[in-house]
């Protein structure tokens, strides 16, 4: 990293990879020991107002933009410098942006007393090119103007999970354990924002020491990019997040649209028939019903998995669609994905060797999604308008699904053709005239007979007796209107 010989020289204008990275190292007790060096004196030689650091130039970009429309005000951001607030250091912990004198001695007496303790000091640094700070509104070229307090703020929200999830226990064994100081230097082509720390009592917990009894120094490297990735996301301006989030959304759409259409077309036309019938017979048979890809990131093609054979005429069959009827659409889905890769290039650096791009995990995972999509309709039956309804009202589903398969379709007429789900287009089956049969038919007719002519000897009882109640009711009505 270049020295500039000022301040605020940051360099603008290079190949965006690697905006924000956060490299790391540590220093034992012993190996300082051994060079004579205290932990302490980082304070006052390296960390200390000089060469390196200025407050001068701390203003917030936005009181920077006010006070150019309001020629009048002569005093924008003054009262965020540390020269305003009585306080005469730009070191900050968790409890201040710009440290007091008297909070310096503390620190540099806790740093000492961590080092006699034998613990590890941690250093780490943000880096952080000029083109990023511009894009979000943190510096201005033209001025070198640079909003301090806000870098400040950031990296004091984010330190907490170094000392709690970076190490196999927290760091610290109480809420003051961990002794920390932050610092920002200017005087090279990027931003570096330093942070030093370290556990203040002596370490005992086996969990974190080596063999040897000295304290564990290595972080777990996961932890160490979430907390760029929050700290770069704090900072991030509203436009750039949003910019991320129209790519986001985009490889969404896309995605949903190829898993539609392809379900779509495989159902309705017959040029993808075979394909289906491949892979249908290629499912293990004792699976039936529960068919998927299984929990896996993709498709699994060599035979470690049961469902091998069926994944790998799967990927057969999209690879097809994806040349022919559903090129372009997987195109556009395949372009929003590499759009994200280059973003994530400028703000993480170039990939390591081996490492999975962003664009082919999400090429992955529509090849799965779809995967699954497919075998679902060959896992279940068929179901009417009104069976799906009262379904869907039983689950207390309000959406319909984005796809339903037609009962004449290809996946319905493949799991007929194979003796799977509802055989609603099976001729009913006949009995053959054979003597035998036709004593059973005789027999039942002539009971069916006797059984009608039974109930109409009932019925016909039945009414006599409703004529004859109505008969003496009449009678009864007469006789009683003589009497009256």
């Amino acid at each position: 990293m270049a020295k500039t010989g000022g301040f605020a020289n940051f360099s603008t204008g290079e190949k965006r990879t690697g905006e924000v990275l956060l490299p790391t190292k540590f220093t034992t007790a012993s190996s300082a020991n051994q060079k004579g060096k205290k932990f302490g004196n980082l304070v006052r030689t390296y960390a200390a107002k000089a060469g390196k650091v200025s407050d001068e130039n701390n203003y917030a970009i936005d009181d920077i933009s006010a006070a150019k429309i309001d020629d009048t005000n002569t005093s924008f951001g003054y009262g965020s410098r540390f020269s305003a607030t009585g306080d005469t250091n730009p070191l900050f912990d968790s409890s201040t942006l710009n440290m007091t004198n008297e909070e310096m001695d503390t620190l540099e007496n806790r740093l000492n007393n961590a080092q006699q303790n034998g613990n590890v000091l941690h250093e780490m640094a943000f880096s952080i090119r000029g083109d990023w700070l511009v894009e979000n509104g943190l510096f201005d070229p033209e001025t070198k103007q640079l909003d301090q307090d806000k870098l400040k703020r950031a990296e004091q929200h984010v330190v907490k999970d170094l000392f709690d999830k970076a190490f196999p226990l927290p760091l610290g064994e109480s809420t003051d354990d961990v002794v920390w100081f932050g610092v920002i230097h200017q005087d090279t082509d990027h931003l570096n924002m330093h942070i030093w720390y370290a556990k203040e009592s002596k370490e005992t917990r086996p969990q974190m020491m080596h063999k040897s009894g000295e304290p564990k120094g290595v972080i777990d490297f996961r932890v160490k990019k979430q907390v760029e990735s929050k700290f770069r996301y704090e900072l991030e301006s509203e436009s750039v997040k949003l910019k991320r989030a129209n790519v986001y959304e985009a490889v969404g759409e896309y995605r949903s649209n190829l898993k539609h259409n392809t379900l779509l077309m495989l159902d309705k036309t017959n040029k993808y028939v075979p394909d289906l019938q491949k892979i249908f017979e290629a499912l293990p048979e004792d699976l039936r019903g529960r068919w998927k890809v299984g929990n896996t990131d993709r498709l699994v093609t060599d035979d470690k998995s049961r469902m091998a054979p069926a994944n790998r005429a799967m990927n057969d069959l999209l690879n097809k669609m994806f040349q022919d009827e559903l090129k372009d659409d997987y195109q556009e889905f395949k372009n929003s994905t590499y759009r994200m890769d280059n973003l994530m290039t400028q703000t993480h650096g170039q990939q390591h060797k081996g490492q999975a791009k962003w664009s082919e995990k999400q090429d992955d995972r529509l090849r799965k999604e779809l995967a699954n999509g497919i075998y679902r309709q060959f896992n279940e039956n068929f179901k009417s308008e009104n069976q799906k309804e009262n379904t869907d009202n039983k689950l207390g589903q309000t959406k319909p699904t984005s796809f339903k398969k037609s009962e004449d379709g290809n996946f319905e007429k493949i799991r007929r053709d194979h003796g799977v789900g509802n055989h609603h287009h099976e001729p009913q089956k006949r009995m053959k005239a054979t003597p035998v049969n036709v004593q059973k038919l005789n027999r039942m007719a002539k009971q069916m007979m006797q059984e009608s002519k039974s109930e109409m000897k009932r019925m016909r009882k039945l009414a006599q007796e409703v004529e004859r109640t109505n008969y003496d009711q009449s009678v009864s009505d007469e006789s009683l209107s003589h009497h009256i």
